[in-house]
């Protein structure tokens, strides 16, 4: 939620509910309605209202604004103000906040707006950002479906068998990120490493979007929160804890994000086939592996979460905003769930990693069918 705020008092606030719109006296003599964002009330309030009581403060939900927002800085203080050009439509209003000053006659953010005060949670809805992924990467003709493969072992393999072909490349500072691809059961199917950690898999992601591809299976190991969830055990998020950063610039603040209904049928189905058993739910996808202390692992797997990674909720927050699909296959890893932790080798699971990619790109496929 992008939340701006205005200054008002009781008496204007309970008027205008009874006229059912609220316009301010500026509206008329300047053409807007002035208001701040959270960082610049309380400077605001304190340079034009000092030591005043009976003050509220309106928070509005800018997304659902009736009248034009613009951001402007009017009278030359070097700062973009929000302002409201029209009537404030009430259904706007999300919040009323007792706005006193203190003895002193200054003003505090109410405690309520404090907690969100912080630029994470400042999203922005705007569909289009400065630099578009589309109008650096054309589209190509690529296939629909694309595995994204944390196994670099398993892709380096496959390309020396002939099996993936490099059609693509995507960059960074670490260098070229190839995107192959492979024929499987006659049909195509695009083959790419995701990156590590959520903003680089993010960026990687959106590329891939920009090239064309639209249904999305991800297959990659993750640290497990049960300690009997086994080695190579498979688990399929339904919903991933939003412990990391890239997703709240593609969605509104919320706790979680979930995969796409369609991969995670997808995914199910081709596992059930295959008789290989497997568990879902939660996910808890971190920035920091670090900083896994024993008190929010805790925490973590009190909430339902069965496995711990890095990109999890960027990839469903991503994919939801652009609109394509995407839903990721995970196995069970370290363990993070005693006090002490057990690496159990499993990064070495060579076997079962080459199984998730081909598990990946059947559900991929599945997906193309289902389309």
């Amino acid at each position: 939620m992008n939340l701006i705020l205005h200054i008002t008092t009781a008496a204007e606030w309970q008027a205008a509910q009874a006229a059912g719109s609220y316009q301010a006296d500026s509206l008329a003599s300047e053409g807007f309605i002035h208001c701040s964002m959270a960082q610049q009330v309380v400077a605001t309030a304190n340079a034009i209202f000092p030591g005043r009581a009976g003050l509220l403060l309106l928070a509005i939900d800018a997304a659902r604004l009736a009248a034009p927002l613009r951001y402007e800085d009017c009278y030359e203080t070097g700062q973009q103000f929000p302002h409201i050009y029209g009537p404030l439509n009430l259904d706007a209003v999300v919040a009323v906040h007792d706005f006193p000053p203190t003895p002193a006659g200054s003003f505090n953010l109410p405690p309520a707006l404090a907690a969100q005060d912080f630029p994470i949670l400042e999203y922005d809805p705007a569909p289009q950002a400065l630099i578009e992924p589309a109008h650096l990467l054309p589209q190509q003709d690529v296939p629909a479906g694309c595995v994204l493969c944390f196994f670099q072992e398993v892709l380096t393999s496959l390309q020396a068998q002939g099996t993936l072909i490099q059609r693509h490349s995507l960059g960074s500072e670490i260098g070229p990120n190839p995107v192959y691809e492979m024929t499987l059961d006659g049909r195509r199917l695009g083959v790419c490493h995701p990156g590590l950690g959520a903003p680089l898999a993010a960026g990687f992601l959106e590329e891939l979007i920009a090239l064309g591809y639209r249904q999305f299976i991800a297959c990659g190991g993750a640290g497990v929160l049960r300690h009997d969830i086994t080695v190579g055990h498979l688990v399929i998020p339904t919903s991933a804890v939003r412990d990391e950063g890239t997703s709240y610039h593609y969605l509104p603040p919320a706790r979680e994000v979930a995969p796409s209904p369609a991969g995670v049928a997808a995914l199910e189905l081709v596992l059930q086939q295959d008789h290989v058993p497997y568990l879902t739910g939660k996910t808890w996808t971190t920035d920091a592996f670090y900083r896994e202390t024993p008190a929010r692992i805790q925490r973590r797997r009190a909430e339902g979460c069965l496995t711990v990674e890095m990109e999890a909720a960027a990839f469903f927050a991503v994919a939801q905003f652009r609109g394509v699909t995407f839903a990721q296959l995970l196995y069970g890893g370290d363990d993070v769930s005693s006090d002490t932790w057990d690496p159990r080798r499993w990064s070495k699971r060579a076997s079962v990693r080459e199984k998730l990619f081909w598990l990946a790109a059947e559900a991929c496929l599945r997906l193309r069918d289902d389309a």
